[in-house]
């Protein structure tokens, strides 16, 4: 019971109420904590049995019935089975069958955003050292991660967590690379294409290694030299990669490319229009994306959401806006990892995408109530009522807030689909 909060008894209840119920295993609501809207509700609440419950005076829209005016409590005993309430039990049940599938899948691709990165630090670290070896296991990756896209008709896209560190070359690849691919899927690539594109956006940045860390490390704006020493990784990349065997033109399209824009204001030839080809268009989305939500300073990064509308609204003629679309299509309307407040004032962090339901993600739900290792992760599919009313920074969250959703520090994904990365171990 929270300061604010006052006992009050189920015969004064009344629709306008913020009530809170006591353990969210003991009755069938979705939520413990709500507003009664309804007398649906009201007729429900009472026929749970209980005696007493909490109401926060502050977020109900009046008072409570006085005790003298409310009505008689029910006679103790066993009531007859109210159908809508088995219903509303049956319902709740299913969902915890839900989320424990749900937390199986992100437990999964977890494992295996982490077995994908592995991979990659292995291969561009032994890139020149052992260059044939690397290759096949790069080309060994990307085929598995084609063959499971491609064999899947919808593809879940999760938030996995991925903590900002000296990991992050590493991720960026795994990221643009799980990103294109997603993209190209939704585009109709075919298989070759795929294979092209994700051994591309795999290898895409190899030319930073060329660039001075205390450029790359650099948080704060860059000079004008040292903007266009970086500008030289892409050339760099290039010719490493033309040194690697069996890399093919294609493959070297998307390295050279993945920096220019559609408008001719990329780097490095100042390419324009159809000088790009479409899987170079696709990688330089997946990169841009990805660059804008994890910046060398977090603070300078943009959530998922502010990202794709950056991207969408700001940047208009910079991509390709067919592909844009898509890649809209692929990510929702709010990406994993965004905080958004639900009309109901509920705060959530955005985990998955539900595919071909771009208003209605999975959320992970901020309930104080709840045990953080037990948080509800409510798929707005299962939940009509419920909408988003806007997105959120992380710093306008309150502390506790901050602590139980965990919004991650960079923003990494990986979709869920059979890819186990052992063929590559």
């Amino acid at each position: 019971m929270n300061e604010h909060e006052q006992r009050i008894s189920i015969d004064q209840l009344r629709v306008g109420l913020y009530i809170r119920l006591d353990s969210w295993m003991d009755h069938p609501f979705l939520f413990g904590s709500f507003k009664i809207r309804n007398e649906k509700q009201l007729q429900q609440l009472r026929s749970l049995g209980i005696s007493h419950l909490f109401y926060d005076p502050g977020k109900s829209d009046l008072p409570p019935l006085p005790p003298s005016a409310a009505g008689t409590m029910p006679t103790p005993g066993s009531p007859e089975p109210d159908p809508e309430i088995q219903a509303m039990w049956e319902e709740k049940r299913k969902r915890r069958e839900r989320l424990l599938q749900q937390r199986e899948a992100l437990g999964r691709c977890e494992r295996q955003f982490a077995a994908g990165a592995s991979t990659i630090k292995s291969v561009l670290q032994s890139l020149f050292s052992r260059p044939a070896e690397s290759i096949r296991h790069a080309q060994a990756l990307v085929s598995d991660m084609v063959d499971s896209l491609l064999a899947d008709k919808d593809v879940v896209l999760h938030l996995v967590n991925a903590k900002a560190g000296d990991e992050n070359a590493y991720y960026h690849a795994l990221n643009v690379t799980v990103l294109a691919l997603i993209l190209g899927k939704e585009a109709q690539l075919g298989a070759e294409d795929m294979r092209v594109l994700g051994l591309g956006t795999l290898l895409h940045d190899i030319g930073r290694e060329k660039i001075p860390s205390q450029i790359l490390l650099n948080k704060s704006p860059w000079t004008k030299a040292e903007l266009s020493f970086y500008q030289q990784h892409v050339a760099y990349g290039v010719e490493m990669a033309q040194r690697l065997p069996g890399i093919s033109d294609a493959v070297l399209d998307v390295v050279a490319m993945h920096h220019e824009l559609l408008d001719g204001s990329g780097y490095p030839r100042r390419l324009a229009g159809d000088q790009i080809g479409t899987l170079a268009r696709i990688a330089c989305i997946a990169n841009a994306f990805d660059n804008y939500c994890n910046r060398t300073n977090p603070a300078d990064s943009l959530t998922p959401a502010e990202a794709i509308a950056f991207m969408f609204k700001k940047e208009t003629g910079r991509y390709d806006s067919g592909l844009l679309q898509l890649f809209i299509r692929c990510m929702g309307v709010y990406p994993p990892g965004s905080v958004v407040e639900l009309n109901d004032g509920r705060l959530g962090l955005v985990m998955s995408v539900n595919p071909g339901q771009l208003l209605h993600p999975s959320l992970l739900v901020y309930d104080p109530d709840v045990p953080k290792d037990e948080a509800l992760w409510l798929d707005m599919r299962h939940a009509p009522e419920l909408s988003v009313a806007k997105t959120l920074r992380p710093a306008e969250l309150d502390v506790a807030v901050l602590a139980y959703l965990d919004p991650r520090t960079r923003v990494s994904y990986f979709s869920e689909n059979r890819f186990s990365g052992n063929r590559v171990s």
